[in-house]
């Protein structure tokens, strides 16, 4: 069984991933939407996100939630892209007024086991 993360805007190495992202003060930025989806776009299990290190100037929330994963046309699941599959969303915000740098690192754990740590060093304007 193989479990697509999907990321937003994110593309991850095998074992950690780093990104740089940028968004207006005190606005959510979404750091990470994901499933765990079968051909006929059931669950095959659910995600974990875990925040490791948490940032200085914000905050970080994990919710379970539906999300449109982004198969490629070629994948046998492409057709589950339009519709909503059940899955896992972290979204970041920074305190309200603050402008700099940020950093959140977290890590992802699939139902088979594996898992990615990502970093993502946020620019706040």
């Amino acid at each position: 069984m193989r479990v697509l993360l999907i990321l937003v805007g994110v593309l991850l190495s095998v074992v950690s991933a780093r990104a740089e992202r940028a968004i207006p003060s005190g606005k959510p930025l979404m750091l990470f939407s994901g499933s765990s989806t079968n051909p006929d776009c059931t669950s095959a299990g659910n995600l974990e996100v875990r925040v490791v290190q948490g940032p200085e100037h914000g905050k970080v929330s994990v919710r379970k939630t539906g999300v449109f994963p982004t198969f490629a046309s070629s994948n046998p699941r492409s057709a589950c892209n339009l519709r909503r599959v059940s899955g896992i969303v972290a979204t970041y915000v920074s305190q309200r007024g603050y402008v700099g740098d940020d950093l959140v690192v977290i890590e992802v754990f699939s139902p088979d086991g594996r898992s990615k740590r990502m970093t993502i060093a946020i620019r706040v304007v």
